[in-house]
Formats: C-alpha cells, structure tokens, sequence
C-alpha cells in the first residue's frame, strides 16, 4: 500500500496517451503543399521602382544561406566526329552525363541530327536530368552561339541557387530560428525537394500556425524565396479531471498545465503543471524548460518535479503515512535523421530523484527492503535513449529504448548484496504501430518491456494497472524490477463533425502484462503477477462543438480477481478523463480551443 504511492507515475503511458498528434500523418501526400513556384524569366526593372509598402518597411533576409560554390572537373564524352565537354557539373558524375548524351552523340554521328537540333537536344538532355532530380532552376546551355568549334560542343551547366530568402510575418520570434531551418534545405545547386521538406518541417513545427513560400526567378541562375509565417498562440491552457491515481492516495485528481512557447524568443518551451487529488492525498508539481540549440532541433531539457503524497483510504489513514518526493532532471536530445517521414534521434541525461516516506505524519519510516530505516532512498542516474519514428500512407512505427546507470553520486542509497538500491542497469524499450485500416478505423498496438539484472528501488520498477497502463485494475496494481505490457485498441469513428474531424469514437481494446523481480530481490511479489483486462472505451471529442474539451471513458473486466483487490472504481475496471485545452493570443486577442 505506502510503497506504491512514492511511484504514481507510470513507467508508460496506454496507447491512447501514447498516441501523439501527427504520428499516423502519411507524409508529403498528407498536407497541402508549401512552396509556390514560379521560375518565368523576370521582367527587368529598377530596383528603384520598388512598391511603396517596401519603401516603408525594412525587408527582413537570411544571410549566409547558400554555402560556398562547390568546384567542378570538366566531364568529356567523345564520338566519332564530335565531342561534348560539360562546365560546370558538381551534381553528376560523367558516368551518369554519358548515359543521358551517348545516345544523341549516336545519332549526330550516323547524320540524323543537325548540328542545331544536335546542340539544343544536348542541352535539354542534361537540364532535364537535373530536372529529375529536384534541381529545377538549374540550367545547360552551350557556348559559341550553338555552334560546334572544331569538333567539341562545350556546354555550360548554370546550377540554380537563392540570390536571397525573405521573411514575412515575424512578430516574436528570432528571426535566425527561422533563417537556420530553412538553410538546411538550401544547397548549392538548389534541390527544389529537399527545400520544400525543410518548409513542410518547419509548417508541421507549433511555433507557427502557418508557412508559405514562394520561389520567383531572378537573375540568371539564381531564384528569391519568400516565405511567410503566421506564429502560433504562445500561451496554453489545459484542464483535466480524471481517476488515474492510485486510490490509496485518492483516485479522482484535478490538475492544471501551462504551456508557454517562445519565452525568449528563441522558440524554448516553458511548461509547469499542478495536480491534486480530491483526497488531498496526492499534489504533485511539474516545471520544465526545453530550449532548441541546433537547426536539426537538438533540444536541451532541464525539470524539476516535486510531489508530495498521503495514505487517505479510510483503514489506514490513522497510520498517517505519507511520503514526498523530488525529481531534478536535465537531458539532451539530438535528431540524426529528421524528415517528413522519419526522425532518428539519441538522447542523454542525468536524472536525481531523492524520497522519504513516514508515519504518523512526521516519524520517518521505510517501508520495503532498499530504503534505510528513515525512509530514504535516494538515486543518481545516467540516461541514454534511442527513438525513431517511422511514418507510410497507412500509418505509423514508432520505437524507443533507454539504458538507465545507477551510480553512487550526490549520496545514492548504497546496499550490501542483493538488496535494491541506486546501483543498477536497466533497459526499457516500447514499440508501437498505429494502422489505418479505413477511413474510419485505425488499429493502435503498443508493447513495452523492462529488462534488469539488478533489484530496483520502488521509483524505477516496472508498473501495471490503471487507466494510462493495463486496465481493468487499479493504479500501480503490481510493480516489479521486470515486467512487460501489451495492449491493442481498435478505434472506430461513429460521428464526425462539418469539418471532417472525428466527434465521436468506440474503442474496444485488450491489455495485458507480467511483473517479476531478480531472484536476489528480497522483497516478495503477490502470488498473482501476470494480469489481463479486456473492455470498452468511449471518446467524445471537441464535445458539445467545443474546440478542445474531450471525454473518454473506459470499461475493463479484469479476467483476474486479485487477492489485495479495493472498492474503488478502479478496482470495478471504470476509468474516466475530462480534458480541456485552450490556446490564447496574449498579444492578438484571439482564443481558440485545440
């Protein structure tokens, strides 16, 4: 009972909390497209001439956005009577430029080409293998008034690239965070692809509400790019009411989170939430700060969480048993690979957790084997995690390990032997696939496992039961130094609304998982350590045509009755959340729910 309530967190979340807003996107074909383009030759004009708007405000441009120009070795493709040599190539080799001009050096050679159409069809040859590839405002032209000189055609290949970027819209945030984003799709020559997947990455980023651009054709070979951005409400209001607390310390909890986007304008996240059981059993504080350092979205992560708990079941409330809690953790984390389709990603950090539990309100007591006899345990520990996201027109993959190192530092709890303590290794890993079976069905499978040689202290053990872990039990029913979960939900949309978006969802779902400790843990597991539930669910989103309020409510028949099983709504498989969400403008006025 006391040990369970230090630990009300779950070490995972079900597939219905684990499902995160744009995961079953299927990619470019998913969204509208970003850039317009429109590479007409310019009609010259005096840059004198500019419209009165611009005269009045100052142009914003990204510097240093191309690069420096990559060199180039001729290529020479020879024929019997003529030869080509191509200027200017960094793109393609001469292995892929005699593939596209062997077969026009032929026909020149046995007279079915002039020497005009010769020259032209070169030229539209190799523009248009560049073409193929996404370099669209890159040129080939021959020299010498297309002629052949003395037997060599020498074409010239004028590779595309942005004279300059403007940007439109700006309000609050730097205008380097949005300068640094694009760059990453901006080369020299100019690949028109990797460009739009950068402004697909950046519209699909919450800072902004919007992005659009624009690529006009400039001076010859060199395009401008205007992209205009709508910034996204900065301030978020989120209200819940649920029963996903161990009913030891009070089931039904309200809470409140703020979410705060570009605090200092360099698009960092300040976030702090407040929960508190209706017992008054449980509060707990949650205050983060997460600050992008790098263009790929490299993110450094800095928390604090207290919290603070209180046996209020009735049988043992005159024990006053309490505990409190405190959570400091800092992490970086650094995508590899980052697209519209998949993010490869590594992150490390260090986590410092240090808890004390007592009785009779104020007379410190350990309850288990692992904390001392004052209730104390305390644990320092390394973090090192891998995730990647995977994402086809049906769907999505979606995988994440971590390796946790307990050390000795800042003065962890240290044992003799086998008993737990802050010295440990374990591994987590947690797979999950959302399947879109039909317009109205999607299919949501999540397996997660924990592997350990080490006893574990009761903060880092592997849990199951609740409404965001295995229902048809109860919060924190089992926990243990190894365990596994699985759960499948079916999700089928009954209603929608005149916009398109599901109102209304039935979700039958099966969950089920094990416990089990090291055979040199000294503290003993129930008998009943595997647990299987099975039931229905209900969501009603944006209910009642308001954007943002949402009700979900859960039914699991639990296919085992456990020994230690309550009376609480938990215990009878019911599980509920109302959940509001509300953005707001601070500096436009404008609210809107999400």
């Amino acid at each position: 009972m006391a040990l369970s309530m230090a630990n009300q967190t779950p070490i995972v979340s079900t597939a219905t909390a684990a499902l995160k807003p744009g995961v079953v996107s299927t990619g470019d074909n998913a969204s509208p497209p970003v850039l317009a383009i429109n590479q007409k030759e310019p009609v010259e004009s005096d840059n004198s001439s500019a419209s009165e708007s611009d005269s009045q405000e100052p142009r914003e441009l990204c510097t240093n956005h191309s690069g420096e120009q990559p060199t180039a070795e001729p290529i020479e493709i020879k024929g019997k009577t003529v030869s080509i040599q191509v200027k200017g190539s960094t793109v393609f080799g001469s292995d892929e430029i005699e593939e596209v001009v062997t077969p026009i050096i032929e026909d020149f050679d046995a007279k079915e080409l002039g020497e005009e159409e010769f020259i032209k069809e070169i030229n539209a040859r190799i523009t248009q293998l560049y073409l193929e590839k996404g370099y669209i405002t890159s040129r080939a032209r021959a020299r010498d008034n297309d002629k052949i000189t003395d037997g060599v055609v020498e074409i010239k290949v004028i590779e595309g690239r942005l004279r300059e970027i403007e940007i439109k819209g700006r309000k609050r945030l730097n205008k380097d965070y949005i300068c640094s984003r694009i760059g990453l799709g901006v080369g020299i020559p100019l690949n028109i692809n990797q460009l739009e997947e950068q402004l697909r990455l950046l519209r699909s980023n919450p800072l902004f509400e919007n992005v659009e651009a624009s690529l006009l054709a400039a001076e010859e070979g060199k395009s401008d790019l205007s992209v205009t951005v709508t910034e996204a409400a900065p301030l978020v209001l989120n209200f819940n009411v649920d029963n996903y607390s161990p009913p030891s310390v009070g089931s039904e909890r309200l809470g409140i989170g703020l979410l705060y986007r570009n605090l200092t304008g360099s698009g960092d996240e300040l976030s702090a939430s407040y929960s508190r059981s209706t017992t008054g059993g449980a509060e707990v504080f949650d205050l983060s700060w997460k600050v992008p350092v790098n263009p790929m979205e490299g993110t450094l992560l800095v928390r604090v969480a207290p919290n603070r708990n209180e046996v209020t079941e009735s049988e043992f409330q005159a024990l006053g048993i309490r505990g409190e809690r405190e959570l400091y953790e800092i992490f970086f984390r650094q995508p590899l690979v980052r697209t519209t389709r998949e993010e490869l990603a590594l992150s490390a950090g260090f986590s410092y957790q240090d808890g004390q539990t007592f009785v009779f309100d104020r007379l410190p007591f350990g309850f288990g084997i692992g904390p001392d006899e004052d209730g104390v345990s305390r644990t320092s520990v390394f973090k090192f995690g891998q995730d990647y996201v995977r994402r086809d027109p049906q769907g999505a993959w979606s995988l994440r390990s971590e390796l946790s190192f307990g050390t000795n530092l800042f003065d962890a709890t240290t044992n003799e032997g086998s008993i737990p303590d802050g010295q440990f290794f374990s591994w987590l890993g947690q797979v999950q696939r959302v399947q879109r079976l039909g317009e109205d069905h999607l299919l949501v499978m999540q397996a997660d496992l924990q592997l350990t040689p080490d006893g574990l202290l009761p903060a880092h053990q592997f849990v199951l039961g609740g409404g965001q872990s295995l229902r048809g039990y109860r919060q924190n029913a089992r926990s243990g130094d190894n365990g596994f979960r699985f759960s499948i939900e079916d999700r089928f949309t009954i209603a929608r609304d005149e916009g398109g978006e599901a109102t209304w969802q039935i979700v039958p779902f099966v969950d089920l998982g094990a416990i089990w400790n090291v055979s040199g843990n000294p503290n003993l597991l129930p008998d009943q350590t595997f647990l299987l539930g099975a039931g229905l669910g209900l969501r009603w989103l944006n209910a009642g045509g308001i954007d943002g309020l949402s009700f979900h409510l859960d039914y699991a028949f639990p296919f085992f009755d456990l020994d230690d099983r309550g009376k609480n709504a938990q215990d009878e498989g019911f599980y509920f959340q109302v959940n509001y969400q509300q953005s707001i403008d601070l500096f436009g006025n404008e609210v809107e729910g999400e």
